[in-house]
């Protein structure tokens, strides 16, 4: 049997015209919630700029009250040393200097030695002495390598060390495939001072209480 539509005709064209009207009905609908978000997010922007420029104002208008200070007077030492400790302090201070002046950092010297050293020497005895008046020898090192070729490198090397000088070859043999050698340099540093010599004593006075009567005594 073939199915009858009863709805009058009016009615059926209203709601064919109805369902073609839908997608322009949803559309529509949308850009006015887009328009309202978009309108929404505007006026908070423009809120907060407005915020923001009253606060830049109100801080301009504070910095402009502030006085600047005055760049003529010269500014007032903060917990000056009194010239009186100052004096004090001076031979201290000139004492730690002197002491550091002398002061040899061993640690350091070695580990630059350490960078220094060919990987074809070995060393069979080394030694280092405070550096004194006319010493010339305060680090001295004995070892042995394959060839005359690797003391002279041996020697040039060493003398890259900062806190050497003076470096000098003392003596070579060979003996069967190895040559032996001793090397010899100057530490850097203040040797320390002498020891002051003492002052003697002054010798004590005496007084003479005594006299004698040039005239002599009569009976």
């Amino acid at each position: 049997m073939r199915a009858v539509n009863l709805l009058p005709r009016e009615s059926r064209s209203q709601r064919s015209v109805t369902a073609q009207n839908l997608p322009a009905v949803v559309g529509g609908g949308m850009g006015f919630v887009v328009v309202a978000v978009l309108a929404a997010g505007y006026l908070s922007g423009s809120a907060k700029v407005a915020s923001a420029q009253k606060d830049l104002d109100a801080a301009k208008a504070q910095l402009a009250q502030t006085p600047v200070p005055s760049q003529t007077a010269p500014p007032t030492p903060v917990n000056a040393t009194p010239p009186a400790v100052a004096a004090e302090q001076a031979p201290r201070l000139q004492a730690v200097s002197a002491a550091l002046a002398q002061r040899i950092a061993w640690d350091r010297i070695l580990r630059e030695f350490s960078l220094v050293l060919p990987n074809d020497v070995w060393i069979s005895s080394l030694s280092m002495a405070t550096p004194t008046v006319g010493a010339t020898n305060g680090f001295t090192i004995s070892g042995s390598t394959y060839s005359y070729d690797s003391v002279a490198r041996m020697l040039t090397r060493m003398e890259l060390i900062p806190d050497l000088t003076g470096v000098t070859l003392q003596s070579t043999s060979g003996s069967g495939k190895l040559v032996q050698f001793a090397l010899a340099a100057s530490i850097k540093g203040a040797p320390a001072p002498p020891a002051p010599a003492p002052v003697p004593a002054p010798a004590p006075v005496t007084t003479d209480t005594t006299s004698t009567d040039s005239s002599g005594s009569g009976a």
